[in-house]
């Protein structure tokens, strides 16, 4: 099935995702776990997820405010032996958690990936001590609007570092805030972090 989606005048078209059961799981840690392979593409993945609180300045109450911030770590094992390792956010609302495969080309008259929306959020790190807030760029999915996830560097990204790297500092600062338009949330990571070093497609996220 194809989804298409009118862009500056074109047309693009996006492959609906083809799951091959995934598993969803609550480790012992509390972290909800999710688990499959993508058929159309072969990808193999697992998804780690840590509700957070929101701890910013909206105070209305709705359906948004009910359902918690999410930190999502998305680990990934191509058909070409290729390990990756990418984080999402959303900020309460129940987004799409679906795995959707990377854009691929459905033909001639569709040679360019979809475009993006960017925008930037601020990381602050707090343990023993805390880091001066870190603003970084994020990039809104065509297929998951309510997600946001850490934009790679790459011609298109105005990152200078891999998500990686700040996993890092939660190892010695493990609350992790983040601030967007206003709202902040927290996550409290240190469950996240042991699951992540657990899970053997996680190799490329760096942690032992």
């Amino acid at each position: 099935m194809l989804l298409r989606l009118a862009l500056a005048g074109s047309t693009v078209c996006l492959a609906q995702p083809q799951q091959i059961e995934p598993v969803k799981a609550t480790p012992a840690s509390g972290i909800d776990r999710v688990a499959g392979t993508e058929a159309s593409s072969g990808i193999q993945y697992v998804r780690l997820i840590l509700n957070g609180t929101d701890v910013g300045a909206r105070t209305a109450a709705g359906p948004e405010a009910s359902s918690p911030p999410k930190l999502i770590a998305q680990c990934t094992l191509r058909p070409n032996q290729r390990y990756l390792f990418e984080v999402f956010t959303s900020f309460g609302g129940n987004p799409d958690l679906t795995f959707y495969p990377p854009w691929k080309s459905s033909g001639p008259g569709d040679l360019f990936p979809p475009r993006t929306e960017k925008t930037s959020i601020t990381m602050e790190f707090f343990g023993y001590t805390h880091v001066k807030p870190i603003k970084r760029q994020f990039e809104i999915p065509v297929q998951t609007p309510g997600l946001y996830r850490y934009n790679t560097p790459s011609a298109s990204s105005s990152n200078m570092e891999d998500i990686t790297y700040y996993l890092r500092f939660l190892l010695a600062l493990p609350t992790l805030h983040l601030t967007l338009n206003g709202q902040t949330v927290e996550f409290l990571t240190v469950p996240w972090i042991n699951q992540i070093r657990k899970e053997p497609l996680c190799v490329s996220s760096g942690l032992k």
